[in-house]
């Protein structure tokens, strides 16, 4: 290791590490790990992070030493550890029962509601549209509602109705927490909560002193609020906090991270530690990630890739279908595959168009094309982990929607329309990859597909579970309305070029190559009304920034910016502004 990273193995006080990407912190942060887990006798070490890709990690690296994945020891997500440590044991002192965890409220059919009278031609309310406080009272945020909600009439009906809707989902709330069902945001907000109170202090504060003696947080800048205090509770207890991060990382804003204050808390720790050496990037990817940082530490390229000269590519394109043929050619030259590339976007659908297939979420509206996409990610050998599971997900409730048709299902987790529905979950899913598998959409139209679906549904040995009526799956599975999704996971040949993924889904990640979109139309913030090319020009610390600045630092060997031409020019004067070294395609 170099200095700094067994400075961070061997520190014996609370510290925050700062890591430029490639730092080699993951490796640091395992040996740490390990050694304190082998050092403690009675108390445990846990080591969080924010994704279970990153979890996933931290286990392997583990390898054999499968005694420090064991209690007292923890490795696992934040949320897991509120949930397991902080939420648990006081919900169920309080409500008499063991709560239901699930990852988004949107998994909930009842946080997705009406106005009662109706606000007319106008989409249901999301829960995702309103910010909770600790007890639970909704504010609607006009900001998030989307701009198709409705007509203008819609649209100022539902200001001027804002405090009933508040009232309602402030209801749905409450009745969800009391009847067991807990998503990871209203997790967070009890956490808060409880903490907040001496009370509940006084119970969770010799659990977890007896607990755990150290705590080592992986990707420090994606704290909000709510870890930032039960990180301030775990230092009130004696615990050490060991975190390692890089705050022009924080990408995951939307999800309550606020890297001002994660840099706040950061500076009242003991000491401080910079871990500078870019082992993973070139020089001129270094220089990249440079001119898009935000912070004052600069990265130095090291290892093996340091001594490769590739600039950076700019490909101009006018459409999105023209940016895979287009780097390949680029990355032909430096010797690299298809296989060696990632191609990456801020918004799914713009690295689906990109590379010619049909993303996951533009599935969801339609349970036979959920279907035929899930067997076509599940054959393809190009399928990354992540996507399999959302896929498998998507036929699982497709499923279980057919079970539980004639059921009352509001209010209700997925495992509690599992228990209701009398399925097991093991059993569900094994049923979901299955289905998927064997029934292929490839040549057939969407109508044939979706009989097929229905007839497997009609033969299927239903196991313990009450199979459903022949009128409900005709309801239920009714082929698909748009021809060009149909014809994305239906035509011959569709497995893409290049693997693709949205910036946020390879966090962590590296890759030889990686082709990073920006397309025609920039997301504009809806508060500033800047895109991301404004608040680089205008040297302003964004989470859009941001997540260019990740994007580009997944890259080893060569970066390829596909830009659409009305921002080619922009792009390159940034470029020349940083002394980014750079070719135009």
């Amino acid at each position: 290791m170099t200095e700094k990273q067994q400075a961070l193995v061997d520190t014996e006080d609370s510290l925050f590490a700062v890591a430029c990407p490639g730092a080699g912190k993951t490796r640091a942060i395992v040996a740490r790990f390990l050694k304190r887990a082998a050092e403690e006798d009675r108390q445990g070490i846990a080591l969080i992070s924010f994704t279970n890709a990153a979890v996933d990690e931290v286990r392997q690296r583990c390898g054999d030493q499968t005694e420090a994945l064991e209690a007292p020891h923890f490795v696992g997500t934040f949320d897991t550890f509120i949930h397991r440590f902080i939420v648990t044991p006081l919900y169920a002192r309080e409500y008499k029962q063991k709560p239901n965890y699930v990852q988004s409220w949107r998994e909930i059919s009842s946080t997705s509601f009406r106005l009662v009278p109706d606000l007319g031609r106008a989409k249901a309310l999301e829960f995702d549209w309103f910010n909770f406080d600790p007890l639970g009272r909704a504010t609607l945020d006009l900001n998030q509602v989307p701009k198709d909600f409705g007509d203008a009439i819609a649209q100022q009906e539902l200001v001027r109705r804002k405090h009933a809707a508040e009232a309602q989902a402030s209801h749905i709330f409450g009745r969800l927490v009391k009847t067991g069902t807990i998503s990871c945001q209203a997790a967070r907000l009890l956490a808060e909560c409880w903490l907040d109170s001496d009370q509940e202090r006084s119970i969770l504060t010799p659990l977890i002193q007896s607990r755990f003696a150290e705590v080592i947080v992986d990707e420090a800048q994606d704290c909000g609020q709510e870890e930032l205090r039960v990180l301030e509770f775990l230092r009130e207890c004696g615990v050490r906090i060991v975190m390692v991060g890089d705050i022009d990382q924080s990408i995951y804003e939307f999800r309550s991270a606020t890297p001002a204050a994660v840099q706040e808390f950061a500076s009242s720790l003991p000491v401080p530690l910079e871990l500078k050496d870019n082992w993973r990037s070139s020089p001129a990817i270094c220089a990249f990630n440079g001119a898009l940082r935000s912070g004052e530490l600069i990265e130095t390229a090291r290892g093996d890739n340091s001594i490769i000269q590739t600039p950076v590519h700019l490909i101009e394109f006018s459409a999105l279908d023209q940016i895979t043929s287009a780097a390949l050619e680029v990355a032909e030259q430096y010797k690299l595959s298809a296989d060696d590339l990632m191609l990456l976007s801020h918004a799914e659908k713009d690295g689906a168009k990109a590379t010619g297939v049909v993303s996951i979420e533009s599935t969801s509206g339609n349970r036979v094309l959920s279907i035929a996409n899930a067997g076509l990610k599940l054959r393809s050998r190009e399928t990354d982990s992540k996507t399999r599971r959302k896929a498998v997900n998507q036929v699982q409730r497709a499923v279980l929607a057919a079970l539980t048709v004639n059921l009352n299902t509001e209010h209700q987790s997925f495992d509690a329309l599992c228990e209701q529905a009398g399925v097991d979950q093991r059993w569900l899913e094994s049923f979901a990859v299955r289905m998927a598998i064997s029934l292929d959409a490839e040549g057939k139209t969407k109508q044939t597909f979706a009989a097929e679906v229905r007839e497997f549904l009609k033969a299927a040995a239903w196991d313990d579970a009450t199979p459903p009526a022949a009128s409900d799956l005709s309801k239920l599975f009714s082929a698909p309305r748009k021809d060009d999704a149909w014809a994305s996971v239906a035509s011959f040949g569709n497995s893409p070029a290049i693997h693709y993924s949205t910036v946020h889904g390879v966090k962590g990640m590296e890759f030889r190559g990686v082709v990073l979109v920006l397309p025609d139309r920039l997301r504009k913030d809806r508060i500033t009304e800047r895109t991301v090319l404004d608040d680089w020009e205008g040297d302003h610390d964004t989470e859009a920034r941001r997540v260019l600045y990740v994007a580009g630092s997944r890259a080893q060997e060569l970066l390829i910016c596909a830009v659409h031409r009305k921002h080619v020019a922009r792009v390159g004067s940034l470029l020349d502004a940083k002394d980014v070294p750079y070719v135009l395609v």
